[in-house]
């Protein structure tokens, strides 16, 4: 216990030194999480509108109510302000992402059947003003619709006051629930897929550190040492499991706090899964240590290996594994990532259960298959 303890902490001394492998392992999937979770992320963020109501009609009372219902409540922040001037300049400061007023004539104008506007300020964020312009067309044409069907102009502006409510529907403006991403959003799915990536990453510092010390000579003299030759490649492979795990908690920590991404809230099943998943990725390391012999022809294979894992599975191209599930499912990077994406979207642990329970067995089947052939990593006539 003593022989593999100090192995350990002699391992994660190394590490630390590493800075350029920390700031890979760790560092990397972040901006790439970043990048690519906000390219993708079609979730339209509440719009700030400034607004102003200055008609005291009747369609005027409704146009402020209808601004500040619960239909629209999800797209829209309203901020009220007292006059054009003030929308006016809250768009132009970039306080308010758009600015409407609503003339003092509005309600008289459609009462005698003429023309009536609303006077739009467009912001500078393109995306914003197609989410406003969107409510405010659907909210004009409707009413138009409405008061058009009753006929008589002398009692439209309370018909279609009457009317309005039930008629204005809003469209979706956000993603909702997006097909390509499931039930999560686009930087949970990213955040899920690079962690698992980045994790086998780490578990390949387990077969590199043993080729490193092969080729050094120094299993060689530990060999010869009275003390337990197996603690000691054990706690160098603990080691790189030791790392994964501190890649985990700052990526996970790091994407919650900074970026919001939702985890879930299952702490255990997050704990196992990112377990499981160094423990094969380890073992898979090792696997091909015992073939490639080299520490640059490992790292290659391994290198290659990972990628196309992660590419199958849909961590870099979200969907394609719906058109290849057959070849995403013989990869791990598929059962690690389908758990989580269950845990952020909310799933019971029944659900959670089936795919971890797959990750488990393959990871069992890679450790034994690696424990079969370690001799061949650290030893030279290997």
């Amino acid at each position: 216990m003593l022989t593999w303890w100090t192995t350990l902490c002699s391992e994660a001394l190394k590490y630390s030194r590493m800075k350029t492998l920390l700031v890979l392992l760790i560092g990397m999937p972040l901006m790439l999480i970043l990048l690519l979770g906000s390219a993708f992320d079609a979730t339209i963020k509440p719009v700030k509108v400034a607004l102003y109501v200055e008609d005291q009609g009747t369609l005027g009372r409704e146009a402020e109510t209808f601004w500040h219902s619960g239909e629209i409540a999800a797209y829209v922040a309203v901020r009220a302000v007292f006059s054009e001037q003030e929308v006016r300049d809250e768009v132009t400061q970039g306080a308010a992402d758009y600015g409407v007023y609503v003339p003092a004539d509005y309600t008289p104008r459609v009462q005698a059947g003429e023309e009536a506007l609303w006077r739009t300020y467009a912001g500078r964020y393109a995306e914003k003003n197609i989410a406003a312009d969107a409510i405010v067309r659907s909210y004009m044409t409707r009413l138009n619709v409405a008061v058009a069907s009753n006929r008589v102009l002398a009692e439209a502006g309370e018909a279609a006051a009457g009317d309005s409510r039930e008629l204005i529907k809003i469209g979706t403006l956000g993603n909702g629930e997006n097909h390509i991403f499931g039930k999560t959003s686009a930087m949970q799915y990213y955040s899920a897929s690079y962690l698992i990536m980045f994790l086998l990453y780490g578990g390949m510092t387990a077969a590199m550190a043993l080729l490193r010390e092969k080729e050094a000579g120094t299993l060689g003299r530990l060999y010869s040492l009275p003390a337990s030759f197996h603690a000691i490649v054990l706690g160098i492979v603990s080691g790189s499991i030791g790392l994964a795990f501190v890649q985990a908690l700052v990526i996970i920590g790091f994407t919650d706090v900074v970026y919001g991404v939702d985890w879930g809230g299952k702490p255990g099943w997050l704990a196992l899964i990112c377990l499981l998943t160094a423990l094969a990725g380890a073992a898979l390391a090792i696997l091909i240590a015992s073939i490639a012999k080299t520490r640059k022809t490992t790292q290659t294979l391994y290198s290659i290996l990972t990628i196309l894992m992660t590419f199958l599975s849909g961590g870099m191209v979200a969907g394609i594994q719906q058109s290849n599930r057959w070849a995403s499912e013989l990869t791990i990077n598929h059962w690690a990532s389908e758990p989580l994406r269950a845990i952020m979207g909310g799933a019971d642990d029944g659900a959670i259960g089936g795919d971890t329970a797959i990750l488990a067995a393959a990871a069992a089947a890679l450790l034994i298959l690696a424990a079969m052939r370690i001799s061949k990593v650290v030893k030279r006539d290997g």
